[in-house]
């Protein structure tokens, strides 16, 4: 019996092993140098969703990947952030930050509010793994630099009264001197 031939020889998509290898070794690398990430849930948004809210988050220095579960669980394991794992469920993009991690989660939820299909699964964030929930409330929180003001603020009250008392005793002795010297 003849071997029947019924077309080219399609190939997979995804490259192999070799490709796949080189996926991870990208996102380990990522991974490495990143200060804080978001993990979401991206079902039920369409492309031109996803492209406009990449396109939203880049100005902020965030960027915004769809990411294979079991690709981004070894990378995780390979950059030492395997708390990772427990976070990776369903479809799943990362936001990846290096900036202020406040800032980072504001956006992430104000963009969630507006994009109802997107769901925050949790971020590591400093060496820790947050929930969804502990996200959110981080998000809640001032931004760095007006934290860092306040702090400012809050440093230079004290100083200014005790400039403000030094110099009106010196005031009043020039005050009274010149009445003195009008008489």
């Amino acid at each position: 019996m003849a071997k029947i031939k019924t077309g080219p020889k399609v190939k997979r998509k995804g490259g192999g092993v070799a490709a796949k290898a080189k996926k991870v070794e990208g996102l380990a690398g990522e991974l490495g140098g990143t200060v804080s990430l978001v993990v979401t849930e991206y079902r039920g948004l369409k492309v031109g969703e996803l492209q406009e809210l990449r396109r939203r988050l880049r100005p902020r220095g965030i960027e915004y990947h769809v990411v294979k579960n079991s690709l981004f669980a070894r990378a995780a394991e390979q950059s030492g952030k395997g708390e990772l794992r427990s976070i990776l469920a369903g479809p799943t993009a990362v936001a990846i930050g290096n900036g202020d991690e406040v800032e980072l989660a504001k956006s992430l939820v104000d963009e969630a509010r507006v994009l109802k299909a997107l769901k925050i699964l949790g971020a590591l964030i400093g060496g820790r793994a947050l929930s969804a929930d502990d996200v959110t409330s981080l998000a809640r929180l001032p931004g760095r630099p007006q934290l860092q003001a306040t702090f400012v603020g809050t440093l230079q009250a004290p100083l200014a009264g005790v400039v403000g008392v030094l110099t009106a005793a010196q005031g009043n002795l020039v005050r009274v001197l010149q009445a003195r010297g009008s008489q």
